[in-house]
């Protein structure tokens, strides 16, 4: 099978480049011919090519142009994008419909229903966009800190929306969670085109050398945002004789800096195989999040790890977490429950091994590379199969994504 990959790099690299060129790689190592159609966020180094990207971020004519060149000279069977935003804008999708291939997207963030991207902001879970306007964000500038830059964005969402984009050229959507399924639908995407598919992770237990031994303490790994809940993980460590070892970066570093004591180490910045050995001496992962993640690689790690998890029982956490099976489940919004979920989880060290032993489990079926790939070929599979008779022609009444008032 020919799969041409469409992806508009970031320019702080993050998860979502490293899952699109992971899923690169697996595809040719399973002898399919894979091309890529890249551009990158970090060409964005001037003000008036800040400008130019602004002004066609809604549709942009050009992008669609090159794309299409692409289509006709590598012929493949299948686009499949990943992030169009902001330089190649939804007028891809047309392109690939107009050559005669079809798409699939993964939905990596909330983008197409909110400037927001996560449904997140000043600290609070914020959900107008699905069913209202998305230009609420400009009042808040939520995009970059600018409500000219927040407005193009929210035009964009808004717009696609209207013109029903999302039901006319795009073939199948792939969800990484149940949950964030669910909001897609309530945001006006189809149901019946969108497949659950997390992410894959290569085996820890192939790529690095793996040492058992005692376990012990607690650790975080992951940006140092608020949005992670990191204010409410200092908290509940305040006082606690039980050591807490925190991995990452970000905004709140300070904080962490600070916070250190006889109880709570900051460690930085760490390689994966670093953060493998800390996830391999660890009792049990921290993960505090105040937001609705999307799919968490540090979880899925965690599991391949054998290292249980005690996370937020909120949003995706929810699903990818099975309770008392391969973690424990707190309030996020109280130190206090978390707290009280780390004293029980270690006063149980049997319990926590017997949860780490399941997550392993849970890896292994739903996580691995291997699993990942049979999902992803059927999705190519389903997606080729159905485009071929027509089957996702445009509906006749396209108002069936409208949204209300302001």
């Amino acid at each position: 099978m020919k799969i041409l990959i469409v992806h508009n790099f970031y320019q702080t690299r993050g998860g979502e480049d490293v899952v699109v060129e992971a899923e690169g790689r697996l595809l040719r190592e399973r002898g399919h011919e894979v091309e890529f159609f890249t551009v990158r966020n970090d060409d964005i180094d001037t003000w008036w090519k800040k400008a130019w990207v602004g002004l066609f971020t809604i549709y942009n004519p050009w992008a669609a142009a090159r794309l299409t060149g692409k289509l006709r000279s590598c012929r493949p069977d299948v686009v499949h994008v990943h992030n169009f935003f902001p330089q190649l804008s939804p007028s891809i999708f047309r392109a690939c419909h107009a050559a005669g291939v079809p798409v699939v997207m993964t939905l990596h963030n909330f983008r197409i229903l909110c400037p927001t991207a996560f449904l997140f902001h000043d600290d609070k879970l914020r959900e107008q966009s699905l069913k209202r306007s998305a230009f609420w964000t400009v009042r808040y500038a939520t995009y970059r800190g600018s409500k000219a830059a927040t407005a193009v964005v929210a035009a964009m969402v808004d717009i696609h929306k209207w013109i029903g984009t999302w039901r006319r050229d795009v073939d199948r959507f792939i969800a990484l969670t149940e949950f964030a399924k669910e909001k897609f639908i309530e945001g006006g995407l189809p149901a019946d085109r969108i497949v659950v598919k997390g992410n894959a992770l290569a085996d820890p237990k192939a790529t690095a050398a793996w040492i058992d031994g005692p376990r012990r303490g607690a650790l975080y790994v992951g940006r140092l945002g608020p949005e992670k809940g990191i204010a409410n993980l200092l908290e509940a460590w305040k006082g606690f004789d039980y050591p807490l070892r925190i991995v990452g970066d970000g905004p709140l570093r300070e904080e962490c800096e600070r916070a250190q004591s006889e109880h709570i180490t900051y460690l930085g910045r760490m390689t994966q195989h670093e953060v493998y050995a800390e996830m391999r001496r660890a009792a049990f992962l921290v993960m505090p999040s105040v937001w609705y993640e999307m799919f968490p690689m540090t979880l899925v790690e965690a599991f391949a790890n054998e290292l249980p998890v005690l996370a937020s029982r909120l949003g995706a956490l929810r699903s990818l977490l099975d309770e008392g099976i391969t973690g424990l489940a707190f309030d996020p919004t109280l130190p206090a429950d978390l707290r009280a979920t780390a004293e029980r989880a270690i006063a149980d060290p049997e319990k926590l091994a017997e949860m780490g032993a399941h997550g392993r489990v849970l890896y292994e079926n739903l996580y691995s590379t291997d699993i990942n790939y049979l999902k992803l070929m059927r999705t190519y599979a389903m997606v080729i199969e159905s485009f071929s008779r027509g089957a996702f022609a445009a509906p006749d009444d396209m108002t069936t994504i409208g949204f209300g008032g302001m």
